[in-house]
């Protein structure tokens, strides 16, 4: 089992957005690969995601992991629907449609939100004037508004004996990615374990 790390737009090589979290899954023992695909802007989605997609595809083995920020987690919905074999997959502020569904072979999909995300809120505007990809929305800003329960929604604007998260980025902050990226870590584990005893 292998993790999957894809940042968002509007970042480069040593970003701490995204990049910041990699040691919290090396100290549980997580394998990870932080596939960059470098700078893009939010106008280029429609064109850049699907060839971003397909160049991940293959390398992705059944039982993985997927974790995406922003428009990562797009990518990763588009490796889903593909038929990726992931085991589970971590959307951290997805620009991403509220009423994402959960493909079969995905046992699970924990969404990380906050209600201080403007950004995925200007997300869903730009997918409805057809600006960006079209799997855009605003779930990093309100959550997932299905009724899955394979898909677990985590308010970090207000989760007990956590720090407050409240923006896009906010949780890759470092003093907040201290609790948070072991938090992230143990419910990838804890998920792993589960599906292995299943």
């Amino acid at each position: 089992m292998r993790v999957h790390v894809v940042h968002g737009i509007h970042t480069v090589v040593g970003d701490p957005v995204v990049e910041g979290l990699l040691p919290y899954l090396a100290s549980k023992g997580l394998e990870y690969v932080y596939p960059d695909y470098g700078w893009i802007a939010g106008l280029e989605t429609r064109i850049a995601n699907p060839l971003i997609v397909r160049s991940i595809l293959p390398y992705i083995e059944p039982g993985d992991i997927f974790i995406g920020h922003s428009n990562g987690c797009a990518i990763g919905y588009d490796l889903m629907n593909l038929q990726a074999p992931f085991l589970g997959g971590v959307f951290i502020n997805g620009a991403l449609e509220q009423t994402i569904s959960r493909p079969a072979n995905v046992r699970w999909i924990d969404v990380y939100f906050n209600p201080g995300d403007e950004i995925t809120e200007a997300a869903k505007v730009a997918e409805e004037l057809h600006l960006v990809d079209p799997v855009w929305g605003e779930l990093g800003h309100a959550g997932y508004s299905g009724i899955d329960r394979g898909i677990t929604n985590i308010n970090c604007g207000a989760t007990p004996n956590m720090p407050l998260v409240s923006g896009h980025s906010d949780i890759f902050t470092p003093a907040k990615l201290a609790r948070w990226g072991p938090y992230i870590a143990e419910r990838i584990l804890s998920h792993t374990s589960l599906a292995i005893a299943a």
